[in-house]
């Protein structure tokens, strides 16, 4: 047996709640907290296997595992037979713990397992595809490829749908409708002489291709009536690139040269890119934001208008290029004007046909159209 003094050496004065406590124990669980890493690690290990144990009693069928019900609740009649109320949630009479009051409480059925969908009517929505055509009200600082994406389509399907605009994509404005295919493809209106032949060759595609398409309610032996409307399913027309004509008159004798280094016109963000349908680059600003001139040149055209391209200033630099900036609120140039660049033309507006304020710009070479983007810094 420890005499006194052992004792003492086991023990210290430490305690809790009045009982001395082993420093032993203590000493263990100082050290533990120095290698925080290890307990982190086994306690991620219990957690693990307390996570797996909950798994699989989860997966076990509710008939092995057994009901944890009291004897008396087995043995007490379900109030589901004398009130009628269905079997999902059903309600028992308990006896009262004294007296001869008794209690209605709540308890779930023994062993009941309902899918939630056997208990309530879950309709799943179903998703139609459209077939038809859509019309569109164009709306402020609308741009054609803006609207087009916003239907999931390229911008030539909305090209190839509205007559309108097939020709010059820049008379889009606002208030105007606009004609939004099912499909990628094109609208196609029936005139004299037209066969489900001839329609199809032209945008290159299967004549089945037509016939087949739910939205054209086509039946044999497909008579055609001039003006029906008829869907081209991944149909496309002809391409004809477009010339513009080049300024051939005088140049002024101290007519500056451009370098063929362009600069950015405005500030601002751009709204619109280069495509087939829209050969320019459309930045926009809030009205009366500053443009210049991106090259040196002389001003070959300056038009005042209020369609199309509205208030607009071409700048011929003399070395095959051309730049053309439209829909200014004011212009500051006249024609024959010799301008540096980076001179202000005017100030930013929504002349002609636009959506909102902003730079309609492009650059000529040759009289074709380039994509600004691949000139500009």
């Amino acid at each position: 047996m420890a005499s006194a003094e052992d004792t003492s050496n086991v023990f210290e004065p430490f305690s809790v709640r009045g009982s001395p406590f082993p420093l032993s124990v203590v000493r263990s669980f100082l050290l533990a907290l120095r290698d925080l890493p290890t307990l982190s690690r086994y306690f991620g290990h219990l957690t693990l296997l307390a996570l797996l144990l909950l798994v699989i009693w989860d997966v076990i069928p509710s008939d092995l595992q057994g009901p944890i019900l009291p004897t008396e609740l087995l043995a007490l009649q379900p109030a589901s037979e004398a009130t009628g109320i269905s079997d999902e949630l059903a309600y028992y009479d308990y006896p009262a713990s004294s007296g001869n009051t008794r209690y209605l409480e709540p308890g779930a059925v023994p062993f009941t397992t309902r899918a939630m969908h056997s208990i309530l009517p879950i309709a799943v929505p179903q998703r139609t595809v459209r077939t038809t055509v859509l019309t569109y009200r164009v709306q402020e600082n609308d741009t054609l490829l803006g609207i087009a994406q916003k239907f999931g389509l390229k911008g030539t399907s909305l090209l190839w749908a509205n007559d309108a605009l097939a020709d010059n994509p820049d008379l889009l404005h606002v208030g105007q409708r606009l004609n939004i295919l099912p499909v990628d493809g094109a609208l196609h209106t029936v005139v004299k002489g037209d066969t489900i032949e001839s329609i199809a060759a032209y945008y290159k595609v299967k004549p089945e291709v037509i016939t087949s398409y739910p939205g054209n309610e086509l039946s044999p032996p497909y008579a055609l009536q001039p003006g029906q409307k008829l869907i081209i399913p991944g149909g496309t027309k002809p391409y004809i690139p477009k010339r513009v004509t080049v300024y051939e008159g005088p140049i002024p004798k101290d007519a500056k040269k451009g370098s063929g280094s362009f600069a950015w016109p405005m500030s601002g963000f751009i709204s619109q890119k280069f495509w087939q349908g829209h050969q320019a680059i459309d930045i926009a600003a809030p009205q009366g934001t500053p443009i210049v001139a991106a090259d040196s040149g002389f001003v070959a055209v300056v038009r005042f208008s209020n369609v199309s391209y509205g208030n607009t200033v071409i700048i011929d630099h003399g070395n095959g290029f051309q730049t053309l900036y439209a829909h200014f609120s004011v212009i500051y140039v006249e024609v024959g004007q010799s301008v540096g660049k980076g001179e202000l033309l005017g100030l930013c507006g929504r002349t002609g046909k636009a959506t909102g304020p902003h730079l309609h710009f492009e650059i000529i070479k040759d009289g074709i159209r380039r994509n600004p983007l691949a000139y500009l810094p």
